[in-house]
């Protein structure tokens, strides 16, 4: 079972490390922390089920950008929120690049480092949510036979039945039964909810126009 926290914070500065997680802590979040990056990466488990995480650009051993390649490699993954000094700015930039979510310089303000933390946090869970919507609907596409998805993406093309017959070389009523049959697999009510079912898993969507 994945291991959870709301924020994970990595800084090898073990009094400041310590005064954040106050902070977070005081303001209800369930908080780990960890002085370097591979401290951080000996428990796989905890990044994944986290919902953000402060990362010190400057860390001894594994640097920060090493760990922002490193969760990039990974794919899915917390928001990062970059703690830098003025003089790292440029290396915040290059974190950036590598997928970090934002980055807050050194010295910051209380509320301005729960603020940029609530919007990683809410990040990470739309894109969880996102994420599962996806998955979801690119099982319930996996059960439509070939000619079931392709029929489908005449449909979410927005094609008539008698355009989707033509250029299947099909009559427009095994057409219309290829409808019905869609429908019913994909568990949607109506034309109009199949193709969300379609639009939400655009890999999915590509490989039935294909």
């Amino acid at each position: 079972m994945t291991s959870h926290c709301s924020v994970a914070v990595v800084d090898d500065n073990e009094a400041l490390n310590r005064n954040i997680a106050a902070l977070l802590e005081h303001a209800g979040h369930d908080v780990r922390s960890f002085f370097s990056g591979e401290a951080l990466f000996a428990e796989l488990d905890l990044i994944d089920g986290c919902d953000c995480l402060l990362l010190d650009i400057q860390l001894p051993g594994i640097s920060g950008l090493d760990v922002m390649r490193r969760l990039r490699e990974r794919g899915e993954g917390p928001a990062v929120l970059v703690l830098t000094g003025a003089a790292d700015v440029p290396l915040a930039v290059e974190a950036m690049r590598l997928g970090a979510f934002d980055f807050i310089e050194k010295p910051y303000s209380p509320d301005a480092l729960l603020l940029a933390v609530d919007k990683a946090m809410q990040h990470t869970q739309q894109q969880r949510t996102a994420r599962t919507a996806t998955r979801q609907a690119a099982a319930l596409l996996g059960r439509l036979t070939p000619r079931q998805r392709q029929v489908l993406a005449g449909i979410v093309q927005g094609n008539p039945n008698k355009i989707i017959a033509q250029d299947l070389n099909l009559s427009v009523r095994t057409v219309e039964a290829y409808r019905a049959q869609i429908l019913v697999k994909l568990g949607a009510r109506s034309t109009t909810e199949a193709v969300r079912v379609a639009l939400a898993a655009p890999e999915a969507l590509a490989d039935i126009a294909a």
